[in-house]
């Protein structure tokens, strides 16, 4: 008859307990288990804490943190690789930014294009020219430029700015919970752009800014006065012909604040009515692939300046920007790693660190200890006594507790029976 009651279920429980133990006495017969353990264990007894190795934990711990944020960083925002390629792209447009200031007022200003196909575009309609203040605060002479070469990262640094008429983009949550605000009125070539900050009516300086698309090939952009180099019926008068001009941008294709653009906040000063100001540009087509293998195509450029003055009738008086398309692109790709390799990446510096620091640790020890036994040299290690030379105990020493061999050592006495057994004695040992 079955009777539950009547089982031992703690006898049933500990067998498969029994049989797992017996199981590993046999394989520790064979071979010992223990000599397999590649984590020997110490004894809290037998370690010692130094302030040695408080300060190296320290270090290292600093160490394995700058390591783990930059393989962090990367992980999360990669790092840019560089190459060049003979441009394919069969483009047939281009995009041009312009965002400069005259000292002059914006009737008398008329803005050109002319290009290496002979066509000639008139975009003083396709401009913004606002009324301003004529003001260099913020911008930078290219000619107090220093003649040393910047560094890399001062390039990059400068290049990221934002130029203080650029519209924000709007990206990110905002775009996700709101939609962006539109202007009427406004066409799509300015809305990246901010308003003129201190806008006056017939100001005697005049804001021009926008973005135009034109062919993709060389060509020659004016920014003259009227009556002087193209036709007009009306003649700017001398005295009014001030061509001291700001440069907020002046960029091609989409905006990319890891570009360099080195017109950007640039100014120049004209001392005469009759001057020229030219600027020479080699425009590099550029294309960013992201982490996610989306792409821009934009362009960037280097460029030479020259200027100079003239009496009239020997020149054209102007501001001229001369870009030629170089046949060389440039492709930036955005690269990051994948979690798995970030993870593989933290357990190696994390215990690629810790394990050569404590071997660094331990070699400097036994250097120091190889040392120390070369120094000393074979002779009884020297301790210490805990008691001071002041101490009452070796005050004691001319009193009857101590007393002296037949060699003059000090040495301890002892009670001891007499001859006569009748009493103590002090007896030397």
């Amino acid at each position: 008859m079955y009777e539950p009651h009547l089982i031992d279920h703690a006898s049933m429980q500990s067998r498969p307990r029994r049989e797992s133990q017996s199981l590993l006495d046999e394989l520790d017969k064979i071979a010992p288990i223990k000599s397999f353990d590649a984590f020997p264990k110490v004894q809290s007894t037998y370690t010692v804490h130094s302030r040695r190795g408080g300060v190296l934990t320290a270090v290292v711990g600093l160490i394995i943190f700058l390591l783990v944020l930059n393989d962090l960083g990367e992980y999360l925002y990669g790092a840019p690789n560089y190459s060049f390629h003979v441009d394919h792209e069969l483009e047939k447009d281009l995009q041009l930014n312009v965002d400069l200031t005259v000292a002059m007022p914006c009737h008398y200003l008329s803005i050109d294009l002319r290009d290496a196909v002979g066509d000639r575009l008139h975009l003083s309609n396709s401009f913004v020219k606002d009324g301003t203040h004529f003001s260099t605060v913020g911008s930078t002479s290219m000619k107090h430029v220093s003649p040393t070469a910047q560094s890399a990262s001062e390039v990059i640094s400068s290049s990221r700015r934002r130029t203080p008429n650029q519209k924000r983009t709007f990206t990110g949550i905002q775009r996700l919970l709101f939609s962006p605000p539109s202007r009427k009125g406004v066409k799509k070539s300015q809305a990246a752009y901010r308003p003129t900050y201190d806008s006056v009516p017939d100001g005697p300086a005049c804001r021009i800014y926008g973005s135009v698309e034109v062919k993709k090939v060389t060509a020659n952009l004016h920014v003259t006065t009227l009556g002087h180099g193209y036709m007009s019926f009306e003649h700017t008068d001398h005295n009014l012909m001030n061509l001291s001009h700001i440069v907020h941008e002046f960029s091609f294709g989409p905006f990319f604040p890891a570009i360099s653009q080195p017109l950007d906040k640039s100014y120049e000063i004209a001392k005469e009515p009759f001057t020229i100001f030219q600027y020479f540009l080699r425009v590099v087509p550029t294309t960013y692939i992201d982490a996610a293998r989306r792409r821009l195509v934009t362009s960037q450029y280097a460029v030479t300046d020259y200027s100079r003055s003239f009496e009239h009738g020997k020149g054209v008086p102007g501001i001229f920007f001369k870009y030629d398309l170089e046949a060389m692109a440039l492709t930036v790709r955005e690269r990051t790693t994948s979690l798995y390799q970030f993870l593989i990446r933290l357990v190696g510096v994390i215990g690629g660190v810790w394990t050569v620091a404590s071997f660094g640790l331990r070699v400097f020890n036994r250097a120091q200890k190889e040392v120390s036994k070369a120094v000393v040299g074979k002779e009884k290690e020297y301790i210490p006594s805990s008691l001071p030379s002041g101490s009452p105990a070796f005050e004691r020493a001319g009193s009857g507790y101590f007393s002296r061999d037949d060699r003059g050592t000090l040495r301890p006495t002892t009670w001891g029976n007499s001859p006569g057994g009748g009493g103590n004695d002090w007896k030397g040992r």
